[in-house]
């Protein structure tokens, strides 16, 4: 199938708003819940996914058949030509235009096949012209029919393959619509608005019925009202309203080429008007039911108009097709493309990454720079704090080395104290200890020359080692006096040699002692 265009898709809109320019009424729904909003108090975020129609009255709509040989670049000329010349336009009117290639476009080998919608421009700007100072600017706008398809689209009527038609009565307008499979098949306005109907009651009843009364009428007791003369009217009017809706799905038929309609759904803007469901039966023999489909949690609180419930379907189908080149959008009131998509945003993103390429070395010098300060400050501060230690350190240092001179000092004096004091020890002990052992050693070596008649000339001792000078009058005196000594076992005893002197005929011999204990 040809695609003339595809659209910005996917709006995360924070909430939705839908906008009746007829009636001037709008809804927020958001979380599930539709609020009505004041247009002439109410301020709206910029964020939110604004949604509107126009009426079926104002569409100008056809078949157009253009051949296959014609190039895709050109289709969309071709087409707006071709509408041009087979809806009848107006040459000197600026039209907003959309093409929804058909189903039967599939089947033709020739023809590209498509459904032409066309509405004034005029119209439109007229009808948003007293919002525009509210709202800047439209996201979707579309034809009341083609609302239809978003409640097939989100399940809330199930699409059973069989025809269905669509009845709905507005204050101004009032139209039907055919689908098939979820499908559009077909449009049509009808010439029996709520406003013309109440004008035709009066022309019957033969007197003036004003329209708040005549619709409050009409949503309290409906068509069975207990005013036979009322009733009378009412049987006539609508008998004669059914007949024609009558002929027009059957001519709908015959030009969608369906053997039948399964169903009829039938609702105005004012609410359920009880009766008509049995005049559609009557009339066109199909099954009818209440065009009445409730999305919101606060919808039992009041009626809400069929036409918001069906735009807030709209709108969630819209934002959140991946393709909406099929969606016939009315909007002249488009929201801007993203800045990145302008040709000033493409300059600036031009514009800004040569400025950054520029501003790449400058700012890597000053980012270096930056960086090395950095390591700078950290690196001196931890040599500030290793160079405190240093100094306390030196300082530390050098009070113990003047600690450790004078210690040394110190130490020297002591030393020659102490080795004062030791060799006065030394001397004490020599005295006390020597001199008692030389005395003992002297007076044991006097009483055994005693007993054995030998003299001691001399002694001698040296630590442990006692020289002994004896003097005798025989030799045999000396060898008892060595043999009395060693039999103490005290002293180690030896001689080297005994002398006898010639002058005086006696013997003399030194003797060396060891003292043992």
């Amino acid at each position: 199938m040809a695609k003339l265009k595809k659209e910005r898709t996917g709006n995360h809109a924070s909430s939705i708003v839908t906008i009746d320019p007829y009636s001037v009424t709008s809804y927020t729904f958001d979380s599930n819940e539709m609020r009505e909003n004041d247009l002439h108090k109410s301020s709206f975020k910029n964020s939110s996914f604004f949604i509107s129609y126009v009426m079926t009255k104002d569409i100008v709509s056809g078949t157009l058949e253009i051949s296959r040989s014609i190039p895709e670049s050109d289709l969309k000329d071709a087409l707006e030509i071709k509408a041009y010349e087979d809806l009848g336009l107006d040459s000197s009117i600026n039209y907003k235009l959309n093409y929804i290639e058909t189903a039967a476009s599939a089947s033709d080998q020739k023809n590209y096949i498509y459904d032409a919608f066309a509405i004034n421009n005029d119209i439109i700007t007229q009808n948003f012209l007293p919002l525009r100072k509210k709202i800047s600017y439209v996201d979707y706008i579309t034809a009341a029919p083609f609302l239809i398809g978003a409640l097939y689209k989100k399940g809330i009527i199930d699409q059973h393959g069989g025809a269905e038609c669509f009845i709905y009565f507005q204050k101004n307008d009032a139209f039907l619509a055919l689908y098939q499979n979820g499908n559009y098949l077909y449009s049509k306005s009808l010439r029996y608005s709520l406003r013309e109907i109440n004008e035709r009651f009066c022309a019957l009843l033969g007197e003036r019925v004003d329209e708040d009364t005549f619709f409050s009428m009409l949503k309290k007791d409906g068509l069975n009202t207990t005013d036979i003369k009322y009733q009378q009217q009412f049987m006539k009017l609508f008998g004669e309203i059914f007949l024609y809706i009558n002929d027009i799905s059957v001519y709908a038929k015959r030009y969608c080429n369906i053997s039948q309609i399964a169903r009829v759904y039938i609702g105005t803007d004012i609410g359920i008007i009880f009766g008509m469901n049995e005049y559609a039966k009557s009339y066109m023999g199909i099954e009818a039911l209440d065009f009445n489909f409730n999305i919101s949690i606060n919808s039992r609180e009041n009626y809400i108009d069929q036409i918001h419930v069906m735009m807030a379907l709209a709108a969630q189908v819209y934002a959140e097709s991946m393709d909406n080149s099929s969606v016939a959008n009315f909007t002249i009131f488009k929201r801007p493309d993203p800045l990145s998509k302008r040709p000033a945003g493409k300059f600036l993103a031009v514009a800004g990454a040569a400025l950054a390429v520029m501003l790449v070395y400058p700012i890597y010098q000053y980012g270096f720079g930056a960086y090395n300060l950095v390591s700078y400050n950290i690196k001196k501060a931890k040599y500030d704090n290793v160079k405190k230690d240093a100094d306390n350190v030196r300082v530390e240092l050098s009070n113990l080395r003047a600690q450790s001179g004078e210690i040394s000092k110190q130490l020297t004096t002591e030393n020659a104290i102490l080795k004062t004091r030791t060799g006065l020890l030394e001397e004490i002990r020599s005295k006390r200890i020597d001199y008692a052992m030389k005395a003992t050693v002297i007076s044991d070596l006097v009483s055994l020359s005693n007993n054995n008649s030998v003299k001691i000339e001399k002694i001698e001792q040296h630590n442990n080692t006692v020289v002994i000078s004896l003097v005798g009058s025989d030799e045999k005196r000396f060898t008892e006096f060595i043999n009395a000594v060693a039999d103490t076992k005290k002293y180690g005893i030896r001689t080297k040699e005994i002398v006898k002197d010639a002058n005086t005929s006696r013997y003399r011999s030194d003797i060396n002692m060891e003292i043992l204990q």
